[in-house]
């Protein structure tokens, strides 16, 4: 039995680096940016397709253009997601070459804003009712730093004309959401930092596989840890609400403590020389 998984929280903070990981083993496959979730919510609310409000169309066209053609209305949701995500995979995408896996029993999407808007959740929620999430965080000055060095690439889209304080509020708003799933689903919700996944990448993999139900697969623990090192930054400190604080705090994020550069600080991610987007042949964009 094939079961609904789907990443939430915030962009920026690890998914494409996790996603890779979690691809790395026979049983899991988690496609870059689907909108699956978006798409089935627009579909089967006889809604046309466009956009999420807060985030790009890139994915959405890019499935829709390779596989829209299997959505069907006689079907329920669940069935429309597998059609479509097994499209996906087997045909690949632009930031993820083509996969053969058999034998899957778990398929999801990394689309972690997106999984956390109200209206998509609820949707989820309805028509998923055992779908796992998994929440990766990660310092919210390192999530707004790295959307500013993001936007300056040529596939830069993402909160393109917020401040910096607009930005470390939609961090917030998505990390409440975060926080409010994991009280209505306990046991169903899995949380990680980004920094623990970067420095004990094997034992932190090994948790999510462990929440996933999935025996542990050496050559994918030891694979992902072979491709993920730290790179430590030097993030400036910046102004932000005591709600922001509060969350920071529940992951051990002394946000008090960065009022200097951090060369010392919080380390990143960052992907081993082989980028995510292998198949178009793209650069990765920079974290």
């Amino acid at each position: 039995m094939i079961h609904p998984l789907f990443l939430i929280g915030n962009k920026r903070s690890g998914t494409s680096q996790l996603v890779r990981a979690l691809n790395m083993h026979p049983r899991v496959f988690v496609s870059h940016e689907s909108d699956i979730s978006w798409i089935l919510y627009r579909f089967h609310s006889d809604q046309p397709f466009r956009g999420h409000p807060c985030d790009s169309d890139k994915g959405m066209r890019a499935t829709l253009e390779t596989s829209g053609h299997l959505l069907r209305r006689d079907i329920s949701p669940m069935e429309n997601f597998l059609a479509v995500q097994m499209s996906v995979m087997e045909n690949g995408s632009p930031w993820l070459h083509a996969l053969k896996k058999t034998g899957l029993e778990w398929v999801g999407d990394k689309k972690p804003m997106q999984h956390t808007d109200p209206v998509v959740l609820r949707f989820l929620l309805q028509h998923f009712p055992g779908a796992h999430f998994l929440h990766i965080i990660r310092h919210p000055f390192e999530v707004v730093a790295s959307s500013d060095r993001f936007n300056q690439t040529a596939d830069g889209d993402f909160w393109l004309r917020l401040s910096s304080q607009e930005k470390l509020e939609r961090w917030t708003f998505h990390e409440q959401k975060v926080l409010q799933l994991r009280q209505t689903l306990p046991g169903r919700v899995h949380s990680l930092r980004y920094e623990d996944f970067c420095h004990r990448t094997e034992k932190e993999l090994s948790g999510v596989f462990a929440f996933l139900r999935l025996k542990p697969d050496f050559h994918s623990l030891r694979e992902a840890a072979r491709q993920t090192h730290s790179l430590a930054r030097a993030i400036p400190a910046m102004p932000c609400s005591p709600e922001t604080r509060r969350i920071a705090a529940m992951y051990g994020y002394d946000l008090r403590r960065v009022s200097r550069l951090r060369a010392l600080a919080q380390n990143v991610c960052s992907r081993a020389a082989k980028g995510l987007r292998t198949g178009a042949g793209r650069a990765s964009s920079r974290l």
